[in-house]
């Protein structure tokens, strides 16, 4: 038996005893993917949920998405024989696109140029400046990133947004986490209005204005925090968080001022917060423009709080996208679906895991420290181990193992 086949093997075992249901499935289109190959066949339709679990229960397909996009001919090809009929909207947070200290631990690189190599997430090589080949991986701490970051986008949805209806929460099966919106109010949708909103939620061209945050007759006013929402809301909790932290250095550069003008505002900040509560009014930099000031602060905690959504995946109403409540062929991990409620206590790594502890004997070439099921395992380098089958599983689905005997 080789690696494929194993693994096919052991996800046709879990599909036997599954049951999926997909809203609207017989107006979406379907793909499928191989080892190593998230979709190597497109343009496939079930007619129902029940249609849709004997494939998966007979062919056992290493990876399975389907369309954000409703059909009235899925299965036809090319795309615009289809007939659009409408689109869910998704946002999709990966633990890749997110700057996290774990990285330099876990993740490396290689130059395919000047074959140099290192550890930690670089886009090109420090030698020679090549793109580089990156190998990714992900712990409790950068996917537990990513959740925070879908709670800040549900917040926004719901309380700024008012889209509380029709939501659905998952587990991608591997970096991070989709938040799919579906019903009437998304479903006709056109690009430029996703777009739009896609905007908002990242802050692109915020307009501190239309937020609360603006001067008149050389008074910084800002929002009242009960009337606050959205950005305005979190903008206020940032700035009192900064002023907080009591770094005059920090208020200096992210400010532009001098770390005297700054240790000035710090002296009066009981004073400060209390002006931003009662009165919507922002603290006045002596002998500087306090809306330049006040705008500086305000950008620099925007840029360094801006929710990174995969604007591509949110965009593209054609696109296809992981089932949920299946495996993802590259970890053996379910896309498993949640409530709202099961999320705050929800664990990736060990909640996902859909495999047993069956002793399986595998070579390594090369691996990380790994984290499954609530044990920690390796770090492993050309060597043989006895691992449980899913963190087998694991390994062999990254192309990071082999099967031994």
């Amino acid at each position: 038996m080789n690696e494929e086949q194993f693994v096919s093997k052991n996800f046709r075992n879990f599909y036997a005893k599954s049951d999926l249901s997909v809203p609207a499935i017989s107006q979406r289109e379907f793909g499928v993917g191989d080892f190593g190959k998230k979709i190597s066949r497109r343009h496939l339709s079930f007619q129902s949920d029940s249609e849709l679990n004997t494939y998966l229960r007979e062919q056992a397909p290493l990876f399975i998405s389907y369309s954000l996009a409703y059909y009235e001919f899925p299965e036809r090809s090319p795309m615009s024989s289809k007939s659009f009929l409408g689109a869910d909207l998704i946002y999709e947070f990966d633990a890749d696109d997110l700057k996290t200290e774990c990285k330099q631990r876990h993740d490396s690189w290689s130059c395919p140029k000047c074959e140099g190599t290192g550890k930690g997430s670089l886009d090109n090589c420090p030698k020679c400046g090549t793109p580089v080949k990156k190998e990714q991986w992900f712990c409790p701490e950068c996917l537990d990133a990513t959740r925070k970051q879908s709670f800040v986008l549900l917040d926004l949805l719901e309380n700024d947004l008012g889209l509380d209806k029709g939501i659905s929460l998952n587990f991608s099966g591997n970096a991070g986490y989709h938040i799919h919106l579906r019903g009437d109010s998304v479903k006709d949708l056109s690009h430029e209005a996703r777009i739009e909103l896609l905007d908002y939620l990242t802050a692109k061209g915020l307009d501190f204005a239309k937020q609360g945050f603006y001067e008149s007759e050389k008074t910084f006013f800002c929002p009242y925090p009960k009337q606050a929402k959205g950005w305005g809301k979190r903008l206020l909790v940032l700035l009192e968080k900064l002023l907080g932290e009591g770094d005059s250095s920090k208020i200096a550069a992210f400010g532009g001022i001098s770390v005297k003008k700054a240790k000035e505002l710090l002296a009066n900040k009981e004073q400060v917060l209390a002006a931003m509560r009662e009165k919507g009014i922002l603290y006045s930099i002596s002998g500087r423009k306090n809306k330049q000031f006040w705008e500086s602060i305000l950008s620099h905690l925007v840029s360094s709080n801006t929710l990174d959504i995969d604007r591509q995946t949110s965009a593209d109403i054609r696109k296809i996208i992981r089932v949920p409540d299946t495996l993802h062929g590259g970890t053996g991990l379910l896309a498993k679906s949640f409530s709202r409620e099961e999320f705050k206590e929800f664990d990736p790594l060990s909640d996902t895991v859909v495999f047993s502890d069956e002793s399986v004997k595998v070579f390594i070439n090369k691996s990380p420290k790994i984290y499954l099921k609530g044990n920690w395992f390796g770090p492993f380098n050309e060597e043989e181990a006895k691992l449980p089958l899913y963190a087998a599983i694991y390994l062999v689905a990254k192309r990071r193992a082999n099967l031994v005997g």
